[in-house]
C-alpha cells in the first residue's frame, strides 16, 4: 500500500512537472513567434519608408540625402567635384564613384559628352544597411510600387543582376537586385 501512495505521488509529481515544462516551453515558443513577426513587421515598415522617399526623390530627378545642390540634367561634374572633391579611385571616364562612408552613403555620378549628370547611383550607406538599403526586397518592392515598367537580366562580372525599372515623373529608376532579398543600389536616369 506504501509503495502504492509513493509510485502514485512519483506520477503526480512528474505529471504536473511535465505540464508546467511543456506549458513554459509553449509560452517562450508563442514569444518567440510573436518576436519574430513584430522584427518582420518592423522591416517591411521600414522598407515601405525607404521606397516612399526614394521614389518621391526620384519624381523630383532626386536622390534621397544628396544634396539640393546637384540637380539631374543640369550639375556638371565641376559642380560633383567642387563638393566631394576628386573620386577616391581617380578619374573613370564617364563615372565618378564615391564610397561610402561612417553614416554617409555612397554615391556615383554619370555624365554626358558635356559633363552634365546623366546618371546617379544610390548606394546608400554600408553602417545602416539592414535599415535603409538592406530593408527592400524584391517582393516588398513589387508589393508597393506594383510591377515594374520593365524587367532586364544585366551581368555584372560573374554576377547576374536583376533590373526593376519604374517611371517617375521624368525619370526611371533602376532598382538592381544581386538577389530577391539583396538590392545592390538604384540609379535615376532619364526616362526611357
Amino acid at each position: 500500500m506504501k509503495r502504492t501512495k509513493t509510485f502514485t505521488r512519483i506520477v503526480a509529481t512528474a505529471a504536473i512537472t511535465g505540464i508546467a515544462t511543456f506549458g513554459s516551453t509553449h509560452v517562450a515558443h508563442l514569444d518567440t513567434t510573436v518576436h519574430a513577426a513584430t522584427n518582420q513587421t518592423e522591416i517591411n515598415q521600414t522598407a515601405v519608408k525607404n521606397i516612399n522617399e526614394i521614389y518621391n526623390a526620384g519624381i523630383k530627378g532626386e536622390v534621397p540625402r544628396l544634396t539640393k545642390d546637384l540637380k539631374f540634367g543640369v550639375s556638371t561634374r565641376d559642380d560633383i567635384r567642387s563638393l566631394f572633391g576628386l573620386p577616391p579611385e581617380g578619374d573613370t571616364g564617364s563615372f565618378d564613384y564615391y564610397h561610402a562612408e561612417m553614416g554617409h552613403p555612397g554615391y556615383a555620378f554619370g555624365y554626358d559628352k558635356n559633363h552634365v549628370i546623366s546618371e546617379i547611383r544610390y548606394f546608400g550607406t554600408n553602417v545602416e544597411r539592414q535599415t535603409y538599403l538592406g530593408s527592400i526586397t524584391e517582393v516588398n518592392l513589387k508589393k508597393q510600387l506594383g510591377q515594374p515598367n520593365f524587367t532586364k537580366k544585366i551581368k555584372n562580372g560573374s554576377l547576374v543582376q536583376t533590373k526593376y525599372t519604374y517611371h517617375a515623373g521624368a525619370y526611371d529608376l533602376e532598382f538592381i537586385f544581386d538577389n530577391a532579398t539583396s538590392l545592390n543600389h538604384v540609379n535615376l536616369v532619364s526616362k526611357s
